[in-house]
């Protein structure tokens, strides 16, 4: 069986209240992290233990099983790099949902969407008064522990996950119509 490509986003997006800390490209400038394919190898720990995405997978409950495996991930990298565990927030979950749905939906991938609305302001929408946020996005990963594996072999994606100031996060999972996942996980710090 041949294994499948995933492609990672082509940036992490990381802000403070009132200043950009890492940023995502800018339509017209090139990408500080590029795209790329990354091969599943046979045998990869990842691929025989994972719980495979379906569309009874996306949920808005914070105890959802892939809420709870990316949760679990997340935290497990965090201690290892010294850093309190993150807890999940409905708002955040509800924000990252309403993300990953708009680009399976509308076929784009990307920070900002089409009609130019940056994380920031779907946080904010959410009901979240944030004074740190990062947003990290990706497409095409089966399971949770292949879109955090993933997402941890990207140093932008990586940073944002390892950042000890942010305390929370939730996980948006949607399938576009030909069953392609799109992920996105929004990490914040209340204000």
């Amino acid at each position: 069986m041949r294994k499948p490509s995933v492609v990672l986003g082509v940036g992490a997006l990381a802000l403070v209240a009132g200043g950009l800390a890492a940023r995502a490209p800018v339509h017209g400038e090139p990408p500080r992290e590029p795209m790329r394919r990354v091969a599943l190898p046979a045998g990869d720990p990842i691929s025989a233990s994972r719980t495979v995405v379906t569309a009874a997978s996306v949920s808005s409950s914070p105890q959802a099983p892939v809420q709870q495996q990316v949760l679990a991930l997340a935290n497990q990298h965090r201690r290892g790099a010294g850093c309190e565990p993150l807890s999940l927030d409905r708002r955040l979950i509800e924000a990252a949902n309403r993300h990953a749905a708009d680009m399976a939906r509308r076929g784009y991938f990307d920070h900002e969407s089409p009609r130019g609305e940056m994380a920031g302001s779907r946080v904010t929408d959410a009901g979240y008064t944030w004074s740190r946020y990062g947003e990290n996005i990706a497409r095409g990963q089966d399971s949770p522990y292949r879109v955090m594996a993933d997402w941890m072999e990207s140093p932008g994606h990586r940073r944002n996950i390892l950042d000890c100031r942010f305390d929370q996060m939730g996980v948006g999972l949607a399938l576009a119509s030909g069953g392609t996942p799109y992920w996105v996980q929004e990490l914040a710090t209340p204000r």
